[in-house]
C-alpha cells in the first residue's frame, strides 16, 4: 500500500423477532439491533453497540453506512475492534437488509434524509458529542448528499472506502476510464443491470460479488483463499444482496450512478466550506469498481486551495484488499481507521 499526501456464532444473526430490540453477537459484541419509523413512514433497522446502563453509552459516536444490496452484517468483522472505543451505530439502509422492502425512496438525498433522521433521533437536543463516519461504497455518496443538506457537521471525521465521486464517465471534464466505474459507467451499462437484475437477480448479485473481492477482480499468487472462505463470501453476500427488491435495486444504481458529487465535495469540505471535518479516502489498488484514482480524486477536491496544516484530506490506496477491504482484512482495515479516528 501507498500513501497519498459470546456466546457462539449465529449462521443467521439478522432472525425477524416481534421484539422492539434485537440481541446480536458478533465475535463477543454484545450488540441491539433496534428500529425507528422515517418521516415517510419506513421502518429502518440499525445495530447499537451502545447497552443501557454501560460505559458503551457514553463512548463517541461511530456510524457504518453500507454499499449497494449489502446490510449492516457486511461490518459484522469490524464492530467488535471498533466498538471498543466506540458507540457503533450501524444502519440497514431502507430496501435492504432487515429494513422495509419499501417501494419508493430510490434516491440518494432520500437515503441521506434518512441517515438525517437517524443522527437527530439518537443525538437527542443536549448531546454535544461529535460523530464518526465511515461509508462504503454507495455509503460515501449517502455522506457526500447528506453533507449538501445538512453541512458535514456534526461529523468530526469521516473515512470514504472506495467511491469515486462521480461513476459515470464524462468526456466534457476530462473524467474518463481512469477515474471512473469499470462496468457501471453510462445508461447503457446501467440498463443492462436492471435487465439482469430483474431476468435472473442471483447472476447479477453474483457479478457485483466477484468485482467486489480483490481475489476475485485481481487475482494474486500468493492469495490465500480456500475454496471454503470463496464459498462462504458469495453465499454470505448473496443472502444479504436477495432481501432486496431486484428492481429497486436497479432504480437506486441509476440515481448513483448519474451523481456527480466533485463540486459539491469542494461546496461542502473545501477549503472555503468552513467545515472543519478531517476526511481519510481508502482505494484500491485490486478493486473491480474503480481505478485508485477515482476515489482519490476526493482528496483533491478537499485539499483544492488550501495550505499545510489546513489540508485536512490524505488518501491511502490499498493493495491487500478490494472493494470490500474491510470484510477482506479487517485487521488492518480497523487499524487504519482507529488511528485516523484518534486524530
Amino acid at each position: 500500500m501507498y500513501l497519498r499526501k459470546n456466546t457462539r456464532r449465529i449462521p443467521d444473526l439478522l432472525h425477524l423477532q416481534l421484539h422492539d430490540q434485537q440481541t446480536l453477537d458478533y465475535q463477543a459484541a454484545f450488540i441491539t439491533m433496534k428500529f425507528f419509523k422515517t418521516n415517510d413512514n419506513v421502518t429502518l433497522k440499525y445495530i447499537d453497540t451502545g447497552t443501557a446502563g454501560t460505559d458503551d453509552v457514553a463512548k463517541p459516536w461511530l456510524i457504518l453506512i453500507h454499499g449497494f444490496t449489502g446490510s449492516s452484517r457486511a461490518w459484522q468483522k469490524n464492530i467488535p475492534s471498533l466498538s471498543k472505543t466506540y458507540r457503533v451505530i450501524a444502519p440497514d439502509l431502507r430496501g435492504h437488509g432487515a429494513s422495509d422492502k419499501c417501494k419508493h425512496g430510490y434516491q440518494v438525498m432520500r437515503l441521506a434524509m434518512d441517515l438525517r433522521e437517524l443522527v437527530l433521533l439518537l443525538q437527542g437536543s443536549d448531546d454535544q458529542r461529535p460523530w464518526r463516519a465511515i461509508g462504503g461504497s454507495l455509503g460515501c455518496s449517502i455522506l457526500w448528499a447528506y453533507a449538501s443538506l445538512f453541512t458535514t457537521s456534526p461529523f468530526s471525521h469521516t473515512i470514504f472506502v472506495d467511491q469515486a465521486p462521480l461513476q459515470n464517465s464524462d468526456p466534457a471534464s476530462d473524467w474518463d476510464h481512469r477515474f471512473c466505474n469499470r462496468g457501471m459507467n453510462n445508461p447503457m451499462a446501467v440498463s443492462s443491470l436492471q435487465t439482469a437484475l430483474a431476468l435472473s437477480p442471483e447472476t447479477a448479485h453474483k457479478g457485483t460479488i466477484a468485482a467486489c473481492l480483490s481475489y476475485r477482480s485481481h487475482p494474486l499468487p500468493t492469495d490465500e483463499v480456500t475454496k471454503s472462505q470463496h464459498d462462504e463470501d458469495e453465499s454470505f453476500f448473496l443472502t444479504e444482496a436477495m432481501k432486496g427488491d431486484a428492481l429497486w435495486y436497479g432504480k437506486l444504481m441509476a440515481d448513483h450512478t448519474a451523481l456527480d458529487w466533485r463540486d459539491a465535495i469542494r461546496a461542502t469540505y473545501g477549503s472555503g466550506s468552513g467545515s472543519k471535518t478531517r476526511v481519510l479516502v481508502l482505494a484500491s489498488s485490486r478493486s473491480g469498481c474503480f481505478p485508485a484514482d477515482g476515489p482519490m480524486a476526493v482528496v483533491d477536491l478537499v485539499n483544492e486551495e488550501a495550505e499545510g496544516n489546513a489540508k485536512r484530506a490524505s488518501g491511502l490506496v490499498a493493495d491487500w484488499g478490494g472493494h470490500w477491504m474491510y470484510w477482506e482484512d479487517p485487521e488492518k482495515f480497523d487499524k487504519l481507521c482507529l488511528d485516523f479516528l484518534a486524530t
